[in-house]
């Protein structure tokens, strides 16, 4: 059944997927975030939602009015339609729907959508025009394909934990989801290429993604060591298994993150600044594999010298030696930053019932400017009936069935 309200949400824009349609069956992090995309570019996104909603907008621990910030931040610039795909009247409305359409994505379990006839092979044979976009957990295949699991869960099954924390802290997940983001990013990629590609043939392709493929691919240099020579890495904290000095090093009054390698030219330079120029003569410390072996070594050398001045005084000291440095930054001193302010990163929207709220917007900039955010979130339906109304325009050859 379709069902809803009577006002229009976002609506398709400028940008380079103008006159685009993207039907939206996705749910939670990556997929909303994908489709998000798709829409800052000026495509039409219609959110697909059942009767109460994508489960983000009950989900989160703030609120603007009744509105879930969690939901905003993920869905802006998007139309909402309320329609159930699982009664024969809703399906027939949606294949309408994607009969118009460019883009199908969606975010189930690998094989849940073949019940329903909207898996890749029965979609592109109704509609063989349509880029087909997947993001899931652990792939389209393999034995894990049909397992479920959110970021925490694939942090851990993709060996981030393993290379995260310390042996007192014991495995750490990384505090953002990027491996949402991560596989988001990299289906949208995908889907570009694809729509690319059918610009030339016609067809539609299978784009697919998943968290799991993101996080190995987010290892590869971590995993270059094993490769090679079978070595597994531990807890590092916040050191490289790969580069030293690279972490976060004590001062006399907090913490540094200091990238004093890359080249032994930086290398030369940052014992310079430390006040320690022999070091670079040591053996221990002569390369870069040199100091990787003998970390520990090399870190409470490191930190004899940063004791000696603040955090604030090595900065500057660094930062005129042109050694990448930083102190590690809150939230709030992030998005209050004048670098922040600067690249336009923080976007301001207002929402018909939530009233005005802020997202962070894309990381996308087109001829120096940031990807504008083109709308607020959907309030749940509100496109619906100008959806049906459009449908029920079409002439009855083009439609599957009436709405």
């Amino acid at each position: 059944m379709v069902s809803g309200g009577t006002t229009a949400g976002g609506e398709a824009g400028d940008g380079p997927l103008a006159g685009e349609r993207v039907i939206d069956l996705t749910r939670f992090v990556s997929g909303s975030y994908a489709t998000a995309l798709l829409a800052a570019l000026g495509a039409e996104v219609i959110k697909i939602e059942p009767p109460d909603g994508d489960p983000y907008r009950q989900q989160g621990s703030q609120r603007l009015g009744k509105e879930s910030v969690l939901f905003l931040s993920l869905n802006s610039g998007k139309k909402s339609v309320v329609l159930d795909f699982k009664k024969p009247q809703g399906r027939a409305a949606l294949d309408d729907l994607m009969a118009g359409a460019g883009f199908f994505v969606e975010n189930a379990r690998p094989g849940s959508l073949v019940p329903h006839g909207l898996d890749f092979a029965a979609v592109h044979d109704r509609h063989p025009h349509l880029v087909y976009g997947s993001i899931s957990g652990y792939g389209e295949v393999g034995p894990d394909a049909t397992r479920g699991g959110f970021d925490l869960v694939l942090q851990a099954a993709a060996g981030i934990m393993s290379v995260t924390g310390t042996e007192e802290s014991g495995p750490v997940k990384v505090g953002a989801p990027v491996l949402d983001i991560g596989a988001a990013l990299s289906c949208f990629i995908g889907l570009l290429a694809a729509h690319l590609e059918r610009e030339q043939t016609g067809r539609g392709r299978h784009v697919s993604a998943s968290l799991f493929e993101f996080a190995v691919a987010s290892l590869s240099t971590v995993a270059a060591d094993y490769l090679a020579a079978g070595v597994v890495p531990g807890l590092l904290g916040t050191h490289s298994p790969s580069f030293a000095p690279y972490g976060s090093f004590r001062t006399a009054d907090g913490w540094v993150v200091l990238a004093g390698t890359g080249s032994e030219e930086l290398w030369h330079r940052t014992c310079s600044v430390l006040g320690y120029a022999e070091l670079a003569a040591d053996p221990r410390f002569l390369d870069n594999a040199s100091r990787v072996t003998h970390r520990d070594e090399l870190t409470a050398r490191l930190e004899e010298a940063l004791a000696t001045a603040t955090s604030a005084e090595w900065l500057e000291r660094f930062d005129t030696a042109g050694i990448p440095a930083s102190e590690v930054r809150n939230l709030a001193q992030v998005l209050t930053s004048d670098q922040v302010a600067a690249l336009g990163t923080v976007q301001a929207l207002e929402h018909p019932t939530a009233g005005p709220y802020r997202i962070v917007g894309f990381p996308l900039r087109f001829d120096g400017a940031p990807l504008p955010v083109p709308g607020a979130a959907p309030v749940l339906g509100v496109d619906t009936d100008l959806v049906v109304q459009e449908l029920s325009r079409l002439p009855a050859r083009a439609r599957t069935v009436a709405p």
